[in-house]
């Protein structure tokens, strides 16, 4: 049971597959510390298979979190000192003889196996100690976890719920950056474009309830037409037979050919047009431009759209300014100066652009 949990915290919080975990060997962790000696990046170093051209595997490196170091430390605690592969066979007290060899690592149906056993000791465990935190069902069946489920789900997880947390109280977003520095983040891995296909899935399904809802005809900013006529577009390419088809393939293969580059943001609903853009445009794993959010300048780019819920994200930033301004001690002059100054900004930056209330 501890080796499964311990696959488990790796497999779900490391980005690496099942075939790569499972050629980690002892020695394989190498831990990055400050001048007084704390643990600050941990990378780990095993096989890829996937995509390379040696049927033998390529030594690779990945970024991996505090949790998933932990894991292979227990790992190499619970293996016999004399076993290099981390998942062998445990051979425990009345275990009997092993099924295979010390040399021979678990298959994926076996590790699938321990999985089903697993979810069971966890609800035997929560009934036993009346903790409320089993493992749930889902439509009054038993969930069957398997080895392929863990990449997908955290790709699915930092994709769409960033700011949630993991063991740790990591964030999400903050994972995703310490992977994607390692193996993780290559074109290789296929990791990163798994995570970015996700959040074109997620932002196609928000575009689409945007359309249902007709809240495309509201925008305001500088590219409001032009958003509203992407979304039109885009809306029209997803009928089917009178109603908006939102199964999962087909609305990934509409955001494959016929993305409208629209990006919903807290701020700013970014319309993107490559040669207008004042931010640092990325390319992403399919080699295609994408804006960078993080260096948007909304007040300023002609790329800008917004909804009613960014002018109430504006709105909300004024009261903040304003709460700084009102606070006690006075603030130093020259901040003073410019957080009236930045207020007075956007003041006129929504005056211009505010969307009509329907």
């Amino acid at each position: 049971m501890l080796q499964t949990a311990a696959y488990t915290a790796l497999a779900f919080l490391s980005g690496i597959r099942d075939s790569e975990i499972k050629h980690l060997r002892r020695g394989c962790l190498q831990a990055e510390r400050n001048p007084d000696g704390t643990a600050y990046r941990w990378k780990v170093t095993s096989l890829a298979f996937k995509g390379e051209d040696d049927p033998a595997g390529v030594e690779a490196t990945w970024v991996i979190g505090a949790p998933a170091a932990r894991a292979i430390t227990v790992l190499e605690r619970l293996q016999p000192p004399d076993t290099d592969w981390l998942f062998t066979v445990v051979n425990g007290p009345g275990s009997g003889p092993a099924a295979r060899g010390s040399n021979e690592v678990l298959g994926s149906s076996t590790t699938n196996d321990q999985l089903k056993d697993f979810v069971t000791w966890i609800n035997d465990y929560c009934t036993l100690h009346d903790r409320p935190d089993s493992i749930p069902t889902v439509n009054s069946n038993r969930w069957k976890l398997s080895t392929r489920q863990f990449r997908r789900s955290l790709a699915w997880f930092i994709a769409r719920r960033p700011g949630g947390t993991v063991a740790g109280a990591i964030a999400f977003r903050h994972l995703s950056v310490q992977m994607f520095e390692g193996y993780a983040g290559t074109s290789d891995s296929g990791f990163r474009a798994e995570v970015e296909s996700e959040q074109a899935l997620a932002r196609g399904e928000h575009l689409l309830a945007m359309t249902d809802a007709h809240e495309h005809t509201g925008l305001a900013g500088p590219s409001a037409e032009e958003a509203a006529r992407r979304l039109e577009e885009f809306t029209d390419r997803a009928r089917f037979g009178g109603t908006v088809v939102t199964d999962r393939r087909r609305l990934k293969r509409l955001m494959e050919r016929g993305d409208p580059a629209v990006y919903p943001g807290t701020y700013v609903t970014c319309v993107h047009d490559h040669a207008k853009a004042l931010c640092r445009p990325r390319r992403d794993a399919a080699g295609r431009d994408r804006p960078d959010l993080g260096t948007c300048r909304p007040l300023q780019c002609r790329n800008v759209a917004l909804t009613t819920d960014n002018t109430t994200a504006w709105d909300k930033e004024i009261e903040r300014i304003d709460e700084r301004l009102s606070a006690r001690p006075p603030l130093p002059p020259l901040l003073e100066h410019q957080l009236r100054e930045r207020r007075d900004e956007l003041g006129r930056f929504l005056a211009r652009h505010r969307p009509e209330t329907p």
